[in-house]
């Protein structure tokens, strides 16, 4: 949908013929090419011409100088006094020129730079980054980093839920009260060693979201149908294994079918492709946005993306930099999986710190959250005190807590949950 800027259009137009207050309007850099309306972009420019030429302005004197600059005859309309005298009249005055000026220019720059994300492809991409980049700062004024505009953006802020207060749900009513939910704005890393069920958890808060938000799943190692598998197995409790090997009963294939379809229905974009770039995601993820607003984007998982592997370091800090840019432009929520390095096996304490990211300098430059997976069974199945249960290690919150929650993992089921606390037994410990 274009942004709309005919009222402002007319008011500033208007405005001027009451009042040819020039300088303030031409402060805001508004030019005639901003106009969307040719009609009143052609008088605007002949007010312009006017003053510049110290003729008086108002209805009377601009219906005269455009009759004297015959108009011509190509186009399909003509000003006259009527159309002027209605511009004049409909005015509010020129109190608020800046303010209908500003939001002229504004309008034309945001159509240009939607017009570019529908057109961004592979081939043009770099190219074309650096034009929507360009008009975003042309967009920009000294007034917008003035205290004053940054206390209205404040306001803004407080007022608008999915950036302040609580963000996207993931699901997981521990997990929430520690981060707040995913908030817009925001690269979220969630990390752990192979077999830990970050993906798992990735899908979880997918399926979770999408029931009621538009979500985009980028699975750069799993296929499409293992993804929906593991979703419908999650929902319905049957083991994956028997779903996969067609071993289930009457009752079961009548659960899973009926769950199958429910989740149909639901707002999810699964991208199974391997060997992506971070240009390719940033393309797909914009055109899919351009067609339908996207509000939370996953991506499993970055050590596999395609990059340069000589120069991981700088490589991957490119592309969590390029995806922290990304959610800004989009205005979401990006949640990105993240292997950790091969040293947490060599220690005692299997449970990650910060420095198990690889690149992990960089990673946790670029990211809001830092969140670990740890499952202590995978380590010591026989003696584990957390058997059946996952460590959600939040070691990085920009805006918030950091600390842990546990989650109850079945892994058959291609599952998280929330642990069930016995508030009788709780209360019988605390009497």
């Amino acid at each position: 949908m274009k942004h709309n800027s005919i009222d402002s259009e007319g008011s500033v137009v208007g405005g001027l013929l009451l009042d040819p207050c020039v300088d303030r309007v031409l402060a805001t850099r508004l030019t005639g090419d901003d106009f969307s309306d040719e009609k009143l972009c052609y008088v605007f420019n002949c007010i312009l011409d006017m003053v510049r030429k110290k003729i008086p302005v108002d209805v009377l004197t601009v219906r005269d100088y455009i009759d004297s600059d015959k108009q011509p005859k190509r186009r399909s309309w003509a000003v006259d006094f009527q159309f002027l005298a209605l511009l004049s009249e409909s005015s509010t005055g020129t109190a608020n020129i800046e303010v209908y000026a500003k939001h002229i220019r504004e309008a034309r720059i945001k159509n240009q730079i939607d017009d570019l994300k529908k057109e961004i492809n592979y081939d043009n991409y770099q190219e074309t980054v650096s034009q929507i980049q360009s008009l975003e700062l042309d967009m920009d004024s000294q007034n917008a980093n003035s205290v004053f505009s940054i206390v209205g953006k404040t306001i803004d802020y407080l007022e608008n839920p999915n950036e302040s207060g609580f963000g996207l749900s993931s699901g997981f009513d521990s997990l929430d009260a520690l981060l707040s939910g995913f908030k817009t704005h925001t690269l979220t890393v969630v990390a752990g060693r192979p077999s830990m069920g970050k993906s798992t958890l990735a899908l979880n808060i997918a399926d979770h979201v999408s029931q009621s938000k538009n979500v985009l799943f980028f699975s750069l190692e799993m296929s499409q149908v293992q993804l929906m598998l593991k979703i419908v197995s999650s929902r319905t409790s049957i083991p994956l294994s028997k779903i996969d090997r067609g071993q289930m009963n009457e009752s079961e294939e009548l659960i899973f079918y009926e769950q199958l379809s429910k989740t149909g229905n639901q707002n999810l974009t699964i991208v199974d492709k391997g060997g992506l770039s971070i240009k390719d995601i940033v393309a797909r993820s914009r055109q899919a946005n351009s067609e339908n607003k996207i509000d939370l984007i996953l991506i499993d998982y970055l050590q596999i993306m395609k990059y340069d592997k000589g120069k991981e370091i700088s490589e991957l800090g490119n592309i969590t930099r390029e995806l922290k840019y990304l959610s800004k432009e989009l205005q979401i929520p990006i949640i990105l999986l993240s292997q950790l390095s091969r040293g947490v096996e060599s220690r005692e304490n299997k449970r990650p710190y910060m420095s198990d990211l690889r690149a992990s300098g960089e990673i946790e430059q670029d990211s809001d959250i830092v969140l670990m997976v740890y499952r202590d069974e995978y380590y010591h199945p026989e003696d584990s005190p957390d058997k059946g249960l996952a460590e959600l290690i939040v070691a990085k919150n920009r805006m918030g807590q950091i600390g842990y929650v546990k989650c109850q993992f079945d892994g058959q089921f291609s599952k998280f949950s929330d642990m069930e606390v016995d508030i009788y037994g709780l209360s019988n410990k605390s009497g």
